[in-house]
């Protein structure tokens, strides 16, 4: 099983509002559809929220529960959202390739931000059936906090304990994770993460230069790591062209930063079986 998520910045002009690059969101349709028999119950696919996700929020005062907020806004990240996830479902169905759009706030609850409890029930039901399920971020319920902003970078998580994830791939309108010199001009990318270098790393990340309310690359990082500690690995990398979507997907080490696991798969498997088993 995979997971892809295809950055904001690179399916719409984040620094607008609600501004869809319909053509960009066109050439990963197409693209997919040309591979869908080899990817057709093995991924699935996550969108950035871009200029929806970032900009609604902000405009209505929905960022945090402690800003002056309006009963009647309350809604409208989630209209939205849910308007960018169907142009996007539209756009894929128009170039051959069946898919079903997922409202995060309709299966996810949190508590001080962090998952709580969650239903993925239809989510395998919709893989078993050979479609394509779509997400992205929302607005969802906290039980502390009465609501929150949960990032499309936090999804793949979600379905770690109950599929087994091989590797989550981001691309982003960046190489990758890049290391800065002191004056913050010369830039390398850092080509692995590891249990020994990852907190030197993370030194390295931050907000996104865009309009940006859930962490940026840090963010992004962060989340590939838990994942790594459970055995998946992660990508992060350039997806300014499409067609480097199937390298990152299946190459042994693909352009970009290469998050390696802490631990071997097959091992984070079976003491999975051993948990539910009560071995």
């Amino acid at each position: 099983m995979y997971v892809v998520k295809i950055g904001g910045s690179l399916l719409t002009n984040k620094d607008g509002y609600c501004a869809p690059n319909r053509e960009m969101v066109r050439q990963y349709a197409s693209l997919i559809a040309k591979e869908w028999d080899r990817l057709s119950g093995n991924l699935i696919l996550i969108v950035g929220g871009g200029s929806y996700g970032n900009a609604v929020p902000i405009r209505y005062n929905l960022k945090d529960a402690s800003l002056p907020w309006r009963e009647q806004d309350l809604s409208m990240m989630t209209v939205k959202m849910f308007e960018w996830l169907s142009l996007v479902t539209e756009i894929f169905r128009e170039e051959g390739v069946p898919c079903y759009p997922f409202q995060t706030s309709g299966y996810v609850i949190t508590d001080d931000k962090h998952p709580l409890r969650y239903f993925i029930e239809p989510v395998q039901h919709v893989l078993e059936t050979n479609v394509l399920p779509v997400f992205s971020g929302d607005l969802v319920f906290d039980l502390s906090r009465k609501f929150t902003i949960f990032s499309s970078d936090n999804i793949p998580e979600l379905f770690v304990e109950r599929m087994r994830l091989t590797r989550v791939v981001m691309m982003t309108d960046v190489e990758g994770v890049m290391r800065f010199d002191q004056d913050g001009h010369e830039r390398t990318l850092i080509p692995t993460v590891t249990k020994e270098n990852f907190r030197e790393v993370l030194l390295c990340t931050g907000p996104s230069r865009k309009q940006d309310i859930t962490g940026g690359m840090k963010n992004k990082l962060e989340a590939l790591l838990r994942l790594a500690e459970r055995g998946v690995e992660g990508v992060i990398t350039s997806g300014s062209d499409p067609e480097a979507l199937l390298p990152a997907l299946f190459d042994e080490r693909p352009a970009g930063t290469f998050i390696r696991p802490w631990v071997n798969n097959m091992r984070r498997q079976k003491a999975d079986v051993d948990c539910v088993f009560g071995m």
